[in-house]
Parts: C-alpha cells; structure tokens; sequence
C-alpha cells in the first residue's frame, strides 16, 4: 500500500520527480504575482468570480480581489499551522489543516477558529451554495456540515467493506455538488460518491496509485490526478473512468477544468500539463520556470482581456508564490 507523507502536497512527492512527454503546451511567458519567503508554501486555492484565497504553511492566507493580480498577506490565523485546503462559496469561507484544524468566516477576511472533532490533518474541502460541506483527511476522515461549516459531524465508512482490508485510505479530494451529492479521491485510486448525506457511499473507480485532486467540468466531465503522471477523465459524471497517457512520470497534486472544457491544466512536482481539448490529451507548459519547485495548486479564471474564452491560470506552491499563466 502506498503510503503519505505528513503534508497534502508533499505527501504525494515519490521518488520520481520530473515530468516527461513529448510536444509542449504554448502559453504566454508566466508571471509571478505574489512570492513570500523561501520556508513559505501555499497548498490551497480558492476563487469565487475574481475574489480569491490561498493558504499555506505556518496558518498563511493571502486574499485577491482581482482574479490573483495583486493579493494581500492577511494576519496569520490557525495558531500558526499549517492550512493544507481552502474552499470559497457566497462570500464565505472555509480552511482546514495540521491536527484536525478547522476555520471558516463569513466574510474571508476574519476567521474563526473551530474546536477540533478528529485529530487527522484535514487534506480536502468543498462546499457548495447552499452551505453544505466537506472536508476529508488522514486515515479515512470524512467529515460533513449543514450550515456553512459552523457545525461538522464525522462520517463513518466501513473501510473493509470497501477495500477489503482494514486499511484506512488517506483521502485527498471532495467535491460537493448543489444538489449534495458529494465525491472524493484518494489512495487506492479511489473515487467513492454519495448520494445521501454520506450514509451509502458507492465505489466510482478503484486502483492502485493515490488521487489527490478533482475537478469539475461541463456536461459531467470529471477529471483525477495522482502519482506517476495520472490523470483520469470521466465524461459520464463518473460511472466510468479512463486514464489519459499525459507521457508524465511527476506526481500531480491539482487540476483544474475550464466551464467551457477545453482548457485543461494539471500541475505537481516540477510539472505543469496543459490540454486543450478538454482531457483528451496533454503536454507541457514551455515555460523553464515552470519546470522548477512543487506546484500545489492551480485555478484559471475567464479573462477577457486576451478575447473571448481566454483564461489567466493562477499555480501556488513553493515559496508562497502565485504565477499566471495566459491562455
């Protein structure tokens, strides 16, 4: 069984640390937007229309207010550890991290902290517009809220009936649909979606390596990455999964999926994957700087500055940098 290290972005650094393939993805030259000191790291970024937040090592959070073009360092929160997930919705937000920590706030500017109700580090979180949210972790913690993650309950889920054994998979992604229906990733190759508040959960795709991130795309494109250069794409809401040859050997640890699915980027370790013909296929971004540090997370926003169905693509990560990539 593979088995992660202590935080959400390192944990999925294997030994393999360079991207491959053949052919690259043109974009203009990156810019970087915003870079903190070199112990500094963001693992989670969130945008809701051009506002946006970003969290990282030591309770680090930077806030934007146009689409990632300047963004401002906000007093550190969580008693200083680290936030490892960010999730936006109606002007509310939610972050989660080391030990079990929580905090959500109205307005994304003042956070509160939250009592704890597990102890595992809190690696994923998403809620949708109705206030309903959740954030999964270490050892198979999955956690859910009705009211705008004032309030969380733990989900249990019988891991041996899953899996087979008694293995506790550490679970990386979730994305919580309006209508609820909520979807997660994580070792195992495992995507498991429920319908019901999470009390039934049903197996959408098993396998070997770990996933540590979803996406969403239109007409129920889904999107998975993980170690060893994975991606998979569903493009029937997830009741089938196929993997893509992206010709990556990197560990991925983001991907994000334009509304209109064509546009496409994967980043990881010292990678970023581009595909522009939604999944089908993918190459790398040209740029050498983008072929240096860990690339956490990734978020494009429309911009219309470069016409119509033009995309500015934000990538946090090492240094507590954010780069825009256009498309």
């Amino acid at each position: 069984m593979r088995r992660p290290a202590c935080l959400r972005t390192l944990a999925l650094v294997a030994a393999t640390l360079l991207a491959g393939g053949v052919g690259a993805a043109e974009a203009q030259d990156p810019q970087v937007k915003i870079r903190g000191t070199p112990h500094d790291f963001l693992y989670g970024m969130s945008f809701e229309g051009r506002a946006g937040t970003a969290v990282g090592d030591h309770g680090l959070v930077l806030a934007t207010r146009d689409g990632g073009q300047t963004w401002t360092r906000q007093p550190a929160v969580a008693g200083g550890l680290g936030l490892l997930t960010v999730s936006r919705s109606q002007g509310r937000c939610l972050a989660g991290g080391q030990q079990g920590a929580i905090l959500r706030s109205d307005d994304c500017l003042h956070w509160e902290s939250l009592k704890p109700v597990t102890d595992a580090r809190i690696l994923g979180m998403h809620m949708n517009a109705r206030g309903v949210a959740y954030a999964v972790g270490g050892f198979g913690t999955v956690l859910r809220s009705g009211d705008w993650g004032r309030t969380w309950e733990v989900l249990a889920i019988d891991w041996k009936a899953v899996l087979g054994t008694d293995a506790e998979p550490h679970l990386y992604g979730v994305k919580v649909d309006d209508d609820g229906a909520a979807t997660l990733a994580g070792e195992f190759e495992l995507v498991l979606r429920s319908q019901d508040g999470g009390a039934r959960w049903q197996v959408l795709h098993r396998g070997e390596r770990a996933l540590s991130a979803l996406a969403t795309g239109p007409g129920g494109r889904l999107y998975a990455v993980g170690q060893e250069g994975l991606v998979l794409r569903s493009q029937d809401d997830g009741r089938t999964w196929a993997a893509v040859d992206t010709g990556s050997h990197a560990v991925l640890t983001d991907v994000w999926a334009s509304p209109d699915g064509a546009l496409v980027v994967a980043v990881g370790v010292r990678t970023v994957l581009v595909s522009r013909d939604g999944g089908s296929s993918f190459a790398p971004a040209a740029a050498a700087a983008l072929r240096q540090g860990i690339h956490s997370t990734v978020h494009g926003i429309q911009d219309g500055s470069g016409g119509s169905g033009a995309h500015a693509v934000l990538i946090g990560g090492s240094a507590g940098a954010v780069t825009q990539l256009r498309f």
